[in-house]
Formats: structure tokens, sequence, C-alpha cells
């Protein structure tokens, strides 16, 4: 069984040119919600609940958190904490824009210089509430449709949640992941969010800044996994998507653009809808697929879901979000050079193309 269990949640993605013997991240199942309201007690204890169950399903493999603001504690013979209202409001009345909680199943949350980088962590929680004055940000290239400041009650905070597949595939658990993934919703009433196969890497800040060229072919090698954090600029979600993977979530505003519900209806019975209080969720087909564009596999229910919500994504000269997780391998981080943003654009034209057949080496699809 123990051999099952590190099969499963050893889905590894590997860079021979990583300076680590750790690999730079790992496949698990992931779920990500964007919802309004973090500055709202009601909303938070929401979020509170979706934490404490998060918690009791990795069990004694919870290891470490981070508190507000900015407090790492390891796991004791009392566990670990979890975030609480005592906590949030601490931060809210120092003016802090957001408070950010993270729980996982590594040992440490980062690394120093003198200490050996810890592994890429296999059950990884984070959420981030928006509480205050909401934030800006300058951009260096426009981007129509998408401000650059949302009031606070339009404001989108974030829980990002991924677990070892063992969790739900080998491990009794009082919910299956689609159970848990609705009943999360429902709570949360997400203007979007999608989850399914996706990446979790190191919580660490500048280890993550290191990992993103490698992560980026795998994104377009493997359609079906979900980006690792679409958490950068926030604001991009106030009125669009981040992407699509199994199970995707958007909000009756955002179902109105491309048609409301009979439209969705049109995705057929492969693809059947989940409504919850302010939205639907799309689930696209039986099982959660990964695709491999090298063996010509795509996850056909997915691309159905895809082009159907493609006006719902960002103008794709505005994807920058992308970059948030991930850099195209010929991208020289820091450089504003036009090849830079060029390379950028090249890659986002092949992300929203993932799910397209490949052409042959005769050039036929």
């Amino acid at each position: 069984m123990e051999n099952i269990r590190e099969a499963l949640d050893g889905f590894a993605l590997f860079d021979p040119n990583w300076h680590s013997p750790h690999m730079p991240g790992r496949v698990g199942l992931t779920c990500t919600l964007f919802f309004r309201g973090g500055h709202l007690p009601e909303v938070r204890e929401n979020v509170y609940e979706c934490i404490r169950e998060y918690r009791e399903i990795l069990g004694d493999r919870a290891r470490c958190c981070l508190l507000p603001p900015g407090r790492v504690v390891r796991a004791g013979k009392k566990g670990l904490p979890l975030l609480t209202e005592e906590h949030v409001l601490k931060a809210q009345h120092k003016g802090e824009d957001s408070a950010e909680y993270i729980l996982t199943s590594a040992e440490e949350l980062g690394y120093r210089d003198s200490e050996t980088q810890p592994p890429t962590p296999d059950n990884l929680l984070w959420t981030e509430l928006y509480l205050n004055s909401p934030p800006s940000y300058s951009r260096s290239y426009p981007c129509p449709g998408v401000a650059s400041r949302v009031p606070l009650d339009k404001q989108i905070s974030m829980l990002f949640a991924g677990f070892a597949p063992s969790l739900f595939l080998l491990n009794e658990q009082p919910l299956s992941f689609v159970e848990l993934v609705l009943r999360w919703t429902a709570r949360l009433r997400p203007v979007s969010g999608f989850a399914g196969w996706g990446v979790m890497y190191t919580p660490d800040p500048y280890l993550r800044e290191e990992v993103k060229q490698c992560i980026a072919p795998y994104l377009l090698r493997f359609p079906g996994l979900s980006l690792t954090d679409a958490t950068w600029l926030s604001n991009f979600f106030a009125g669009h998507i981040a992407t699509i993977n199994w199970l995707t979530m958007i909000n009756e505003e955002l179902a109105a653009r491309i048609g409301g519900p009979e439209r969705l209806a049109s995705l057929g019975r492969d693809c059947p809808i989940t409504p919850y209080p302010g939205g639907y969720v799309i689930q696209a087909g039986p099982r959660p697929e990964i695709g491999d564009r090298n063996r010509g596999e795509i996850p056909l229910f997915y691309r159905r879901v895809h082009e159907l919500l493609r006006p719902l994504y960002p103008p794709q000269t505005c994807l920058y979000y992308l970059a948030s997780c991930l850099l195209p391998p010929d991208y020289v981080p820091k450089d504003e050079k036009a090849e830079n943003r060029q390379a950028l654009h090249a890659y986002f034209d092949q992300w929203m193309r993932r799910f397209e057949q490949p052409e042959t080496t005769d050039g036929t699809a």
C-alpha cells in the first residue's frame, strides 16, 4: 500500500538544469477559488471553516504554517494553529491590505543560503483575504477592460488548496474531492474558480521565482494541469476567469456574458452543470484529465469548456498574471527588451491554444 501511495503522490515535474536535489513542482488535486468579501467577518468565517476541513483531511501530514502578519509556526504536540478572526483583526488594525495564511506538509516554508532547500510540498493551502483599501498597481502595458483599482466590495480574495492524490484515492474521507469542492464553492460563492489536476511548488517566494521557467513547458505539454497560483494582480479576476479545469466555477454575471445557463447547457450531458448560490460549476467530463500534447492526447471535454468560456479570459495581450507563476524558457528576468515581450506574448498564444490538436510533422492536425 505504501508503494501505491508513493506512486500516486510522486508525480513530479523535473528539469535537467534545475540546481536542487528536489523537483521544482509536484502534481496533485488542486482547487482555486476567487471570491469577494474578504473584508467581511461572515465571509471570513466560511474561509476558516474550509481551512479547518483542510487540516482535518491532512491529519498529521500538516507540518508548518504561516500566520499573519508573517509568523512561521511548526507543528508541535498540539498540531498547527488555524487562521482565526483574532489574527485577521490584528492585521486589519495594523492597516495591512490583506491577511495571508499558508498551511503545508513541508517542514519549512523557506530556506536561507546556509540551509538545505526544503522539498516541494505535496499538500499546500494558501489564502489571501483583502481587508482594507484595495491594492493598486502600475502596469507597463495597457490592459483594456481590467481596472487598476477595484472597490473594496468588489475586490477579489483567494483560496488555493492542493492535495496529495492519495488523500482521496486511498484514504477514506467523509467527502470525495468533488463533494469537498462543491461544499467550499457553496460557502464562498466565488466569482470564478477551477479545480482538478494542478501543480504545487515551494511556498518560498524567492525559490518561486527560480522555478517559473521550469514549470512553463509542462503547462503547454499537459493542458489539463492548472496554473500553480493565479494570484498576482487579483484585480484581473474581478471580471475575468484565470483558466478552466475539470471543475470550473463562474458566477451568474460571467455566465450572462456568454449566454447564461441555456448556453452552458449546450455543452451537453458530458459536461453537467451544478448551480451554487450565485453561480454555476461546470464539470468537463466524468473524471479529471491531464492530457499530453506530445502524444496527441487532448482532453476533449476540457476543450469544449475552454472554447465556450474563451470570451471570459482577459484579452490575450493582458495575460500577465501568468507571469506570476511561470515564464517561457527564453525569457530573461528583469529584462524589458522587446524580445522579452515577444517571448511572453508567444507563450500566451500557445497557452490559449493548448487544447487544440497539435500539428503532425507533415503540417496536418
